[in-house]
């Protein structure tokens, strides 16, 4: 899905457009959207004025040129037989939302910034979709939001090009693995803190008698049943970030595997796997993984003699770290 494209605009220059947009933007990053913010409809600008460097290259037949700096870049390029603003929103199409300052002209939904101080009245160019205005006495038959409420133009841009595709929220949160336009992501973990993160999972499958005390006593004809289950758990928890699509790969620090074996009423091995890792996202998934692969280890090497056997009550017990704290479940 292409990105949506909103032109900010006003009836001349020195109506605080710049301001709104700065203010704007991390507004629109606090609700899940991905912005690219654009300078609009200008004739040239310095890094594209003949004798520069970008301006040479781009003579000398490169695409695209640019300038880059240890942290950022700027990228130059010609719409050949479009306008600059389709051609960069062809190349930006992973983004969920363009903000364009400027050009009036354009085909684009707008929102026009009317400052009482530079022109009391808007101009209300075709697809004018909203207005923002120091001014009280507005009235309009479209949104009228109040200049300076970033918050409140954040809001009616997602429910206006975006509410019908987002999707469901729980309870206690967002879906964090979607952004607001339903694509899947993989949440950017760059910015948290880097802490020790611990998890502990558990899970069982349950068993005929007769299966526990060959585990128990070895006789399994594919050998040690609960050792080879101990080394896949330990594969698994370092595989799980080629397994589970949105989970981060990580380098993790120690894993523990236990096994109970429950020889009254339900007859079963209990797993248990502790996972650690010193870095900038948890390990609850790891954790699950390695206790669901142990679970599978040990249906593989029993399933010959017996095929009844119950994978079950696979949770997470315990977690430790990051921003959501201490969590421990009530009932283990």
């Amino acid at each position: 899905m292409p990105p949506v494209v909103i032109n900010l605009v006003a009836a001349q220059s020195e109506t605080g457009k710049t301001t709104v947009v700065e203010k704007l933007l991390p507004e629109l990053k606090k609700r899940g959207l991905r912005v690219a913010a654009l300078k609009g409809h200008l004739e040239h600008f310095d890094l594209d004025l003949p004798g520069k460097d970008s301006w040479r290259f781009a003579r000398a037949g490169a695409e695209i040129s640019g300038v880059t700096t240890p942290d950022s870049f700027i990228l130059i390029g010609s719409g050949k037989s479009t306008s600059g603003t389709v051609a960069a929103a062809e190349l930006l199409n992973e983004f969920d939302l363009i903000i364009v300052e400027g050009n009036k002209k354009s085909k684009n939904p707008k929102i026009e910034i009317v400052r009482s101080a530079v022109n009391s009245e808007p101009l209300l160019p075709d697809n004018t979709v909203a207005v923002v205005t120091d001014r009280d006495d507005l009235a309009l038959k479209i949104p009228v939001i109040k200049l300076g409420n970033a918050p409140a133009l954040a809001d009616f841009i997602v429910e206006h090009f975006f509410d019908q595709q987002i999707k469901p929220v729980s309870k206690t949160g967002e879906l964090t693995h979607f952004d607001l336009t339903g694509r899947p992501r993989m949440v950017d973990v760059s910015g948290k803190e880097i802490t020790m993160r611990e998890a502990y999972a558990r899970g069982e499958i349950t068993m005929n008698p007769e299966t526990l005390i060959r585990i128990k006593s070895g006789q399994m004809a594919k050998g040690d049943v609960l050792g080879v289950a101990q080394v896949a758990a330990i594969m698994a928890v370092k595989e799980t970030g080629r397994l589970i699509p949105m989970a981060h790969p990580l380098a993790i620090a120690g894993v523990e595997v236990d096994f109970n074996l429950v020889e009254k009423e339900e007859i079963k091995v209990e797993i248990g796997v502790r996972v650690k890792l010193n870095g900038q996202t948890g390990v609850e998934m790891e954790a699950l993984t390695g206790v669901s692969m142990a679970a599978l280890t040990i249906y593989d090497m029993c399933k010959a003699v017996d095929k009844d056997m119950v994978i079950q009550n696979i949770r997470l017990v315990e977690k430790k770290g990051g921003r959501s704290g201490h969590y421990h479940r009530k009932q283990i």
